[in-house]
This record gives structure tokens, sequence and C-alpha cells, in this order.
């Protein structure tokens, strides 16, 4: 019994090391984890948040509140999804990734702050009219902020698609370039 016993724990130990397991360093308290199919499944967010965002910017044309809001909460449900697992999974790793060459966090970083920047303005957006009841001003400057919106998230997901998510890669094909392999 006690041999099963250790057998499955065993068994469950070597599961949680997988090959997609890397451990950070002691300071920081959780592995990060590779997904193989995280790319794809965050172009097929991409695709639906942008068709998501066509269909609110028609519902736009309209005059009929209820459309538009139905339209936003749509959207704002995609959008959120998307933007949780990126900050859980995507943005962790390759920081963890990349963390070893000072240059190229730089880089990293800057595109992150960029890409962030568009999704909190987005989120502003989302916030001022799912957050509380419309006013005259809301309903007068409502295509305007959307339009601002999709423009936000076209930039957001082209850089991201561009930049990022090429350099989303397992474990074993990042190779740094330390001083004492250069010399």
């Amino acid at each position: 019994m006690a041999s099963t016993f250790g057998n499955i724990l065993g068994w469950r130990r070597d599961r949680r090391r997988s090959p997609a397991t890397t451990d950070l360093p002691a300071d920081d308290r959780l592995p990060v984890r590779y997904r193989p199919g995280l790319v794809a499944e965050l172009l097929v967010d991409g695709a639906t948040a942008r068709s998501l965002m066509r269909a609110l910017l028609d519902a736009c044309r309209s005059r009929d509140e209820d459309l538009q809001i139905a339209r936003l909460r749509n959207f704002a449900d995609c959008f959120h999804r998307t933007t949780l697992l990126k900050g859980v999974q995507f943005y962790p790793y390759l920081n963890w990734a990349l963390g070893r060459d000072t240059g190229t966090m730089i880089h990293f970083r800057s595109v992150q702050a960029d890409v962030q920047r568009h999704a909190l303005g987005i989120e502003a957006i989302l916030t001022e009219y799912l957050g509380a009841p419309w006013h005259r001003g809301s309903r007068r400057h409502f295509v305007a902020d959307v339009a601002r919106a999709a423009s936000a998230l076209s930039q957001l997901l082209r850089q991201e698609e561009s930049t990022l998510f090429p350099l989303y890669l397992p474990p074993d094909q990042y190779r740094h370039i330390t001083a004492h392999a250069s010399a």
C-alpha cells in the first residue's frame, strides 16, 4: 500500500516537472509554464475581438441603445478574457524568457508598456459605458469613444501579433549571449 501511494506521488511529482515547466529563481514563487497552443488561442481571440468590435461599430450606426450596449458587453467579455489570459500566461512567460538579456528586456518592456497603454484606454471606455447609467454627454460621445477604442484595439493587436507573438518560444529555444560566451 505504501509503495503504491509513493508511486502515485512520484508520478504526480514527475508530471509537474514536465519539460514545458521552467522553475524561476528562488526569489520568485511560481513556475512559468509554456503552452504550445497559447499563441494560436490568442490569435483566435484577437480575430473574435476584431469581429465583435466591427459589430459594435455597426451598431453605432443605428440609434438603438440596447443593441449598442449588448454589443459593447459582448466585446467587453471577449476583451477581458483575452487580457486576463495574456496577463496571467503570456506576459509572465515572455518576461521570464527574455529576462536574462538586459537589452532585449528594455525593448520588450517598451512594447509591453505601449500595448498596456492601449489596453487601459479601451478599459477606461468600457468602464465608462458599462459601469454607470448613460447621461447626455455619454450618449453624445459614445460613437467617438467606440471609434477610439477600435483604433486602440487595432494598434494593440497589430503590435502583439507582429512583435510579441513570434517571441513566444519553448524554453529550450532561447539562447542568451553572455560576456563569458562571447569572449
